[in-house]
């Protein structure tokens, strides 16, 4: 009866656990995938001095899985990856393709960025929210990264963002690269998510002895190197004070310069919803007392709508402010579709 074994080598090439050590002796076939973390040499060189020999795959093999599975429902077959397997959505979904073959698996879990980033950081892991991948397709327009990022601030919560690195190219995605893209969002999106002052963390190599890491604004961070892969940079909500202290110890800084980001960012109807009330209240000036009477009552409902848009606003509550402006621009609209006033937006 063959199996499936998924283990987790942690951070490092000592940071196997002895558990998974022993799960990949008992394996009669062990693979070796990589795809994001630069440590293939000292990896292979670590399990050779523990007397495993490993068979280096690419994702491709591992997203096929085809072999894998054909060899582990007669054989003993270990696939090791770096971190926790099953952070990975490739590994959780050759887990479920096994069980559904009968195939059984088991899981050694190791540790990975996700935990690594709060602890090294000193900042409490229930407080991160939504963690967003930096990819070189992506980086010159981080829409997405930008709009995580902000939804993450709103709540108070951290970011992790992690910044890809393949291995097989040998190509990644700097800290310099990252804080440059979110920039340009900003400037694109304009919502206070980020900018110069912005304080960020930027942790490189954790887990290896040549870890390091930084802290500081955006500007006094991103004209520095930081070394080789991988690297990953943090971007602190609201902060305890005990995150404060924290912080300050482990980068040695002031505390005074250890700030949190939530406080200047905008929700997106602060942004829009001003926009398009000076929007309406142009063409409301454009229309009030030179329509006939029978229009009088269209022209004071976007009034109305536009008061209740600000009002709505300034009470958070943010859907019902994007409604009330949008019917009154819906009522304003109907007047220059149906040829009673022309309009200029």
């Amino acid at each position: 009866m063959g199996s499936l074994v998924f283990v987790g080598l942690g951070l490092g090439p000592k940071g196997c656990s002895v558990q998974g050590v022993e799960e990949m002796r008992r394996a009669e076939v062990r693979y070796l995938e990589y795809y994001t973390s630069p440590h293939e040499p000292e990896m292979l060189t670590q399990l050779r001095k523990l007397g495993l020999e490993m068979t280096v795959v690419d994702r491709g093999f591992v997203e096929d899985g085809s072999r894998i599975l054909s060899e582990a429902a007669e054989k003993k077959v270990a696939l090791a990856a770096l971190g926790d397997p099953m952070i990975a959505t490739t590994h959780n979904e050759l887990r479920t393709r096994a069980i559904k073959l009968g195939i059984e698996t088991r899981v050694i879990h190791g540790a990975t960025i996700a935990s690594a980033a709060a602890s090294a950081s000193g900042l409490h892991s229930y407080r991160f929210s939504r963690t967003v991948t930096v990819t070189r397709e992506s980086v010159n327009r981080l829409s997405q990264a930008y709009h995580i990022l902000h939804e993450n601030l709103l709540e108070e919560a951290h970011t992790l963002l992690l910044l890809e690195y393949d291995v097989q190219s040998g190509e990644g995605v700097s800290p310099a690269d990252a804080m440059q893209g979110l920039l340009l969002a900003e400037a694109n999106f304009k919502r206070g998510v980020v900018g110069e002052s912005t304080f960020v963390l930027v942790l490189s190599r954790l887990g290896r002895a040549d870890a390091r890491l930084a802290a500081g604004s955006v500007s006094s961070l991103a004209g520095r190197t930081f070394g080789e892969p991988p690297h990953c940079i943090v971007v602190p909500g609201a902060l305890h004070f005990t995150e404060k202290e924290a912080v300050a110890a482990i980068f040695s800084l002031e505390e005074a310069s250890v700030q949190g980001n939530s406080g200047p960012v905008l929700r997106t109807a602060q942004t829009l919803v001003p926009r398009y009330v000076a929007k309406t209240k142009r063409a409301l000036e454009q229309v009030q007392g030179k329509l006939g009477h029978e229009y009088d009552g269209v022209v004071e409902n976007a009034e109305l709508y536009m008061r209740d848009a600000e009002r709505f606003l300034a009470e958070g509550e943010d859907e019902m402010a994007m409604l009330s402006v949008g019917y009154a621009e819906g009522l304003l609209d109907s007047l220059s579709f149906s040829g009673v006033a022309k309009l200029e937006w």
